[in-house]
Order: C-alpha cells, then structure tokens, then sequence
C-alpha cells in the first residue's frame, strides 16, 4: 500500500511539472511572439517617422521652391490666377496651392488687395505618409532692385566717363558720403540681354545677371502721380525736401538742365541731352539714352526696359543709396520680393 500509495505521488509530481513546463513554454513563446510585433511595429513606426521628416522637409523645400518663383511685385494676382504648383518626383512630391487672405468685404478670391494670401502645401511619400503646412506670404519692406542700374534689356554702350557704382551712399550728402546699407551689384540686367564690352572700373560692384527683374510698368496707371506731358522736360521734378512722383506718358527729352527728387517714370523712352541730376529712382519703360553732350547724375537707382534698356555716350554717374531709393517707395510702393510670414503645420506627420 505504501509503495502504490508513493508511486501514485511521483506521478502526481511528474504530472504537474508537465503541465508547468507546458504553460511555461506556452507564455515564453507568447512573450517572444509579443515581443517581436513590438519590434516589428517598432522598426515600422521609426520608418515611417523618419519617412514622416523627409516629409516634412519636402514641404519646406516646396514651400521655399513656390515663393521664390513669385516674380517681384506687389500685388498677389497673378499668383491667385494659377494658384498650383508642384514639384519632386513619385513616390516624393509636394504640391502648392495659393488662395487669398480675407482682405476685402464681400470677399473677391481672385483679387488680392493687401499684398498678402496664404499658400497650403502638402508633401506625399510612400502611404501613409504625408505632411501638410499653411504659409503666409506678404512682401519684403524693402523694394527689388538688385543694382544701381536694373534693366529689362541690354546695354549698348556706356562712355567711359559714366560710372556705375553699387555701393551705399547717404542720400542727405548728395550721395558723397558712405551709406550704412549694402551693397549691390553696379549693374544687373536679365539673363539673355545683350552685353557690350565694359570697362570693369566702370561698374563698382560688378555685373550680375539675374533672371528676376522687376516690373515698374504698373507705375504709369498710378493714380497718386503728378502727369507731366510728353515731350521736353520741364522741372523741377520734385525737391530733397519735397520729393514728387511724376509719370510722364511718353517719351521725354532733358533738352535742358533738369533737376529731380523722388520717382520719376518715364512710360517711352527717356532722351538727355544735356543735363538731369535725380535723387530717388529714375525709371524709364522703353530704355534711357544719353547723348554725347548730355549728363545724367543719379543719387539712388535706374531701371529701364526696352532694348537697348541703356545707351550712354556722354558722362556722368550712377550711385546706389537706399535711403534714396526707400525716399521713392514711400512715394509708391515699388516691386518687392515676396517673403513668408508665419508658417504652421495643419496636421500630424502620418496620414492614414
């Protein structure tokens, strides 16, 4: 009885040791099956977040991409008018879409009335990633002009007794003392405009070709601007003082000694033959001429188009001063590089 009744616990033990053994590898292999999904949606998750910052970055990029292809200006109208953009390339790409701020009552959304609107980008990669940002875009306060002399076209001759000089120069010394701004080039002009050969001495800052150039045609239809008749010049056109926007419709001739302060637009072609001192920005849509016995002094910047924008063979000077040029935008607001304001993410970075 005794060696049945011992035997009867052996197996008793035996059995419950089974069972632990059992249950025990039971859980370990739930344990290890646990904690490989967590590795696996561990190694997931950090593909896709980091798929998530590419994301993010690609935004940016197509944020800083679509403003910066946003000709100087100041109004937003004709970024309202196409209002897509996009870029990169599958599975990568980011799209872009301008819509107008809340400026005006009733609201027109093809119509921007203060120089602000907003741009919503959104960067895809591989489902379920995506990112998505809301901009806004306003102007830089300070006007686009990227040399003492801006041309939409090309430049057929400058005497080599005419100077262009990118540096600053204090507006109050009749531009003979340093300013406190930088510099810029002393010449820029669009990048396929002809060139003729310059003397390097001629031009302080260097010649810069640039594929932006600044539109000032809207100039002529400003309606705070003093007309003034095609034709000969007469003057003064505005005082250190009492600077004057003025726009003449046509061309204009200096046949005479003329002298200038502010912003002076010339919508045709500007002719001098004898003498014109400016401070503030000369600007002429159909190019400026100097002629062998005429002189032109500038104390700020030129911008012209037409082709040629610029045929100097008489003498004279142009020197950059952006208190000259800030003294014109006060006048009327001048072309401006659009800038982004503020930025804010509208979701998460995973989408799905």
């Amino acid at each position: 009885m005794r060696a049945e009744r011992a035997a009867h616990g052996r197996d008793n033990t035996n059995g419950s040791a089974l069972v632990a053994a059992i249950l025990a590898l039971a859980l370990g292999g739930a344990v290890a099956t646990a904690l490989s999904e967590v590795a696996r949606l561990s190694v997931v998750r950090g593909r896709l977040q980091e798929q998530g910052i590419r994301a993010w970055f690609l935004a940016e990029a197509g944020l800083a991409e679509a403003v910066a292809a946003i000709p100087p200006g100041r109004s937003f109208d004709a970024a309202l008018a196409v209002p897509a953009r996009s870029g990169g390339a599958a599975p990568w790409t980011w799209t872009g879409t301008f819509s107008d701020d809340t400026d005006d009552m009733p609201n027109d959304r093809a119509t921007d009335t203060n120089e602000r609107v907003i741009l919503a980008v959104e960067a895809s990669g591989p489902a379920p990633v995506r990112r998505r940002l809301s901009a806004v875009v306003g102007r830089e306060p300070e006007p686009f002009l990227p040399g003492t002399a801006t041309l939409g076209g090309g430049v057929r001759e400058l005497a080599r007794d005419f100077l262009l000089d990118g540096r600053d120069f204090d507006m109050d010394s009749r531009c003979t003392r340093a300013g406190d701004g930088p510099p810029r080039a002393g010449l820029a002009l669009i990048n396929e405009a002809p060139l003729s050969l310059i003397d390097p001495a001629q031009v302080v800052g260097g010649t810069r070709r640039t594929g932006l150039v600044p539109d000032l045609t809207t100039l002529a239809h400003d309606p705070t601007a003093t007309p003034h008749a095609a034709g000969a010049l007469t003057g003064p056109l505005g005082h250190h003082d009492a600077p004057r926007f003025t726009v003449v419709h046509g061309d204009a001739v200096a046949a005479s000694p003329i002298s200038g302060a502010g912003l002076l637009y010339v919508d045709g072609r500007l002719s001098i033959r004898r003498a014109l001192d400016f401070t503030g920005v000369l600007a002429a849509a159909e190019g400026i001429e100097v002629t062998a016995e005429g002189s032109l002094t500038v104390c700020g910047a030129i911008w012209a188009g037409g082709d040629p924008a610029l045929a100097v063979r008489g003498r004279g000077a142009l020197r950059r001063s952006a208190e000259a040029i800030r003294t014109a935008h006060r006048l009327s607001p001048l072309p401006a590089r659009a800038k982004v304001h503020a930025t804010r993410e509208l979701f998460g970075g995973i989408d799905g």
